[in-house]
């Protein structure tokens, strides 16, 4: 007798947004990797999520790779463990969920507004280009600091642990998919950290963007929010005693 299928259609909604976490046997754990899209099929215990840009990925030139889907349902968030059976058409993934959904409570991170020595590296490229070119410049920075190339200005941003609003000018809406570098002047190398355009809006020849982190180093991570830390202490921010856990930047689930 084959085993009962879950039926998950009810927490996924016809053009809902969710966001993929790379929870893969053989991934780097040191890495936090995510990308996100709409759902455009679902039925049963399969989901086909369209990433909104290219892709260019082969799930079967490695292990079978896994992801965590979350989204919100029921006014929640929720995340369940899902593998990648086949991308169609260039960038839609289908998504074979199994295990038992957990409900947590969405958090957003805290934000704030600052300056830092910034460069913004904008290529109309695919997905997996730019995530071999983040790992480059990453293990290239470890030994021989920025590359020529990269020119950080001071420039006003809202930062958070999750991503980064800045203006853009340009008269063009901004592509996809980018690279980020900041200096904290930390005495550490700058960060690195590969995002994906979320909202944009215009004001006349500026671009005001919103965009997530979809590939960067958790050490990295944490420096974002220790930095963060700092500012809303200079501000006199009172934050929380006990950080709470938002799941969406973390590659678990709560029974780990």
């Amino acid at each position: 007798m084959s085993p009962l299928q879950t039926d998950y259609t009810r927490y996924f909604a016809l053009k809902q947004k969710a966001t993929l976490i790379n929870m893969s046997h053989d991934r780097d754990r040191e890495h936090f990797e995510s990308l996100s899209g709409y759902v455009v099929a679902r039925h049963g215990d399969m989901v086909e999520l369209h990433i909104p840009y290219p892709v260019d990925y082969d799930p079967f030139a490695g292990e079978k790779t896994t992801y965590k889907l979350t989204s919100e349902s029921l006014g929640s968030g929720i995340q369940v463990m899902t593998d990648l059976i086949k991308v169609v058409a260039g960038n839609i993934f289908q998504l074979q969920l199994r295990g038992n959904p957990e409900l947590f409570q969405r958090r957003t991170s805290p934000r704030v507004d600052t300056t830092v020595k910034l460069f913004n590296l904008r290529r109309d490229v695919s997905l997996t280009f730019l995530q071999k070119e983040w790992k480059r410049i990453v293990e290239y920075m470890k030994s021989k600091g920025l590359p020529p190339s990269v020119v950080l200005r001071d420039t006003p941003i809202n930062l958070s642990m999750g991503g980064i609003r800045l203006a853009i000018r340009t008269t063009s809406p901004p592509l996809p998919l980018s690279l980020f570098f900041f200096d904290f002047d930390d005495n550490l190398p700058p960060v690195c950290a590969l995002a994906e355009s979320v909202w944009n809006r215009r004001e006349n020849d500026t671009f005001i963007c919103g965009h997530r982190f979809i590939q960067i180093q958790k050490a990295d991570q944490e420096r974002i929010g220790r930095y963060i830390q700092t500012i809303q202490k200079q501000q006199g921010i009172v934050t929380a005693a006990a950080a709470k856990t938002n799941w969406e930047l973390l590659d678990r689930m709560t029974f780990e």
